[in-house]
């Protein structure tokens, strides 16, 4: 079988805490199925917010998500249910051209109606997955009054070994205290990152 014949699958291990949130589709009612689900894991004496509304934001998350192009989507709550970061994973590519890490670096630090401040962490990586460039860096809002709000954020882009697709995994957040505990966590789960071969029927590969 060519190549040509070959899709992939690519899949995250969220750590725990970690909702996944991902969607099959982008229905609404799916949506709120899968928030409903994921809330009745919550322990109902914990949570600091009612449930009713943990499933409605959920629900919205994981809608924004799909909308967006995201194949794996996750946030990360307290077991209050308040909701610290969140994750998306999505792909791009063109066929025939393979970027490298280095290509990518300064579209990292590219974001729609934000602008990044401060200094930027920038880290070149070997995954299992294949070569990557970490980005972490804080940024604001773009308001032509007032303040915009900061927020602070970790990319890393992923140019896998078996095939010329990029892999984005973008975490952001807004609690400053969660930083360094944020950035170990998704340190880890990058490396859980995978990327695998599937026939365009969804069934695994063998060679």
């Amino acid at each position: 079988m060519s190549s040509d014949d070959l899709e992939y699958r690519y899949s995250l291990d969220l750590a725990p805490g970690w909702v996944d949130l991902t969607l099959p589709d982008g229905s609404k009612a799916t949506a709120q199925k899968l928030a409903a689900a994921r809330v009745a894991q919550f322990n109902p004496l914990s949570l600091a917010v009612q449930k009713t509304s943990l499933v409605d934001s959920m629900a919205r998350v994981a809608m924004k998500a799909h909308e967006s192009g995201a194949v794996v989507a996750g946030t990360y709550y307290t077991d209050s249910g308040v909701s610290i970061a969140d994750l998306e994973l999505a792909v791009f590519g063109d066929d025939g051209v393979q970027p490298t890490p280095g290509d990518i670096q300064p579209m990292l630090l590219e974001w729609e109606n934000m602008e990044v401040v401060g200094d930027s962490d920038v880290r070149y990586v070997d995954l299992s997955a294949g070569p990557a460039v970490r980005v972490q860096a804080a940024m604001k809002e773009k308001k032509l009054f007032g303040r915009g709000r900061l927020s602070e954020f970790i990319r890393y882009a992923v140019c896998p070994a078996v095939n010329d697709d990029v892999v984005l995994v973008t975490v952001r957040w807004t609690t400053v205290q969660y930083s360094e505990e944020l950035a170990r966590m998704v340190d880890s789960m990058i490396d859980s990152l995978s990327v695998a071969p599937v026939q365009s029927d969804g069934e695994d590969f063998c060679a």
